[in-house]
Order: structure tokens, then sequence, then C-alpha cells
């Protein structure tokens, strides 16, 4: 009977989840526009569009990121 007791009183062990591998290219931040304020039609376009490329950047990353998350490990079988 005192075996029965004592097995009960063992703390449940701690789970622990390895991480999922994510390629380090994407954790790097995309580059928006980075120059100085724009003053004329031109350079806003230019600034619009490096940012809208930057967005795209970002957007394609977290998507990938997503993907990566939500796949099943494959070690767990």
């Amino acid at each position: 009977m005192a075996i029965l007791l004592s097995a009960c009183t063992k703390p449940a062990p701690r789970v622990i989840l390895a991480p999922h591998p994510v390629p380090p290219d994407l954790l790097r931040p995309c580059a928006g526009y980075r120059g100085p304020l724009p003053r004329t039609e031109g350079t806003l376009a230019k600034a619009i569009i490096a940012e809208a490329q930057g967005r795209a950047c970002a957007n394609a990353r977290l998507a990938a990121v997503a993907e990566i998350l939500s796949k099943p490990d494959p070690k767990d079988g």
C-alpha cells in the first residue's frame, strides 16, 4: 500500500517543446525607404515604391514563418 501512495507524490514531468527551425534570412528586417524627406514628385514616387517593396518583403517573410510554425514537427512522428 505504501508503494502506491508514494507513486502519486512525484511531480509530473515538464514538457519542453523544441522550437521549429526558422531560416535566419526570414528573421532579418526588410528595407524600406531610407532617404531624406521627399521634396519632389519623383523622390516621393521612389519613396512610395521602396516602402511598398519593403512591406511586401516583410509580409512574405511573415507568411513563410507562419507556414513553418503551423507545420507539425517531423520529430513528433
